[in-house]
């Protein structure tokens, strides 16, 4: 059987990752043998490096926006949500980031992420939501992520009033990135297994930041037609990659850290359901900046995802 004709942009990126491999090899073999066990140190990516944008693009995801958010709360109601969060399909080219965009990585986990939030009316018209992405193992990766925000109603019409929201997320998602479980079953340095894996990484990613949101919201008099809101967040975003994998024999504990601004953009749309339960929609999108190898200059290459929540008055 013929086999498939390779591109040239594939037959490049093999030729590099075959020579990134053996210099790794011969660079390892030329350490005294005291050194070659762990491989250390901390990395300050520019925010458009491929790495950057990976992390870029899943911070924007976990991203606290209006979705589903009741337009007033009386001081001491509290109403209790389910987010989902769409995780959109990535490409070959988005998939290659490691060593500044030369090797892939598997990040092709979940199509969907899931958030939990409370939401507390306080005085003075304000509104304290927590979400929480819980622990669940899904295909090898566990993401604990916790935000906190805080809502309040700047202007008001009759129908149209501008809310501002501040917010901030700390947390990480763990999982086998840098070598997927199975690529040890094949030789270090070959084909299939370039970098030498020897038994399947247990890799950090933080994704911390600070954000401000300001959405103008039209309001449903007697719930008959949908609440509309259009929003528009400015973000900082303090990113941190912990390797730890282990391959040609030595664990890499090598740190890659990004910090810089996004922004995003939303449009949404929330039903109540009855005098207790709401239900919202809302697209998002937000422009991640990125320079690949052989790209003249740095371009965007957007995240865009739909979200929906599920709302329920407890109190």
């Amino acid at each position: 059987m013929q086999s498939a004709p390779v591109s040239p942009v594939a037959g490049r990126r093999r030729a590099t990752l075959a020579t990134a491999a053996a210099a790794l090899a011969l660079a390892l073999g030329a350490l005294p043998a005291s050194a070659q066990p762990v491989l250390e140190g901390t990395e300050e990516l520019d925010f458009d490096r491929p790495e950057a944008w990976a992390m870029k693009f899943f911070s924007a995801a976990s991203l606290l926006t209006s979705v589903g958010a009741a337009a007033e709360m009386q001081p001491g109601a509290v109403d209790l949500g389910f987010e989902v969060l769409t995780i959109p399909h990535l490409d070959e080219e988005q998939r290659t980031v490691g060593f500044n965009g030369i090797k892939e990585e598997d990040l092709n986990r979940s199509p969907v992420w899931a958030r939990l939030r409370a939401t507390v009316g306080l005085p003075h018209e304000f509104q304290l939501t927590v979400g929480w992405m819980p622990p669940v193992d899904i295909d090898g990766v566990e993401a604990d992520l916790i935000t906190v925000g805080l809502a309040r109603r700047l202007l008001g019409g009759e129908r149209w009033s501008l809310r501002g929201s501040l917010y901030a997320q700390h947390g990480d998602a763990q999982g086998d990135f840098t070598c997927p479980s199975g690529e040890e079953a094949s030789a270090p340095g070959s084909p299939a297994n370039p970098f030498g894996c020897e038994a399947p990484s247990s890799d950090t990613i933080t994704l911390d930041y600070v954000g401000l949101e300001l959405a103008a919201v039209r309001a449903s008099p007697g719930g008959r037609v949908p609440t509309l809101h259009f929003g528009a967040s400015v973000n900082e975003l303090d990113l941190t990659f912990q390797t730890d994998a282990r391959t040609f024999g030595f664990l890499d504990r090598t740190r890659l850290r990004a910090d810089g601004q996004i922004y995003s953009f939303t449009s949404g749309a929330t039903w109540e359901l009855n005098r207790r339960a709401g239900f919202g929609v809302e697209l998002f999108y937000s422009p991640l900046g990125v320079q690949r190898p052989g790209d003249m200059g740095a371009g965007d290459d957007p995240l865009l995802n739909l979200r929906a929540m599920l709302r329920y008055r407890v109190r």
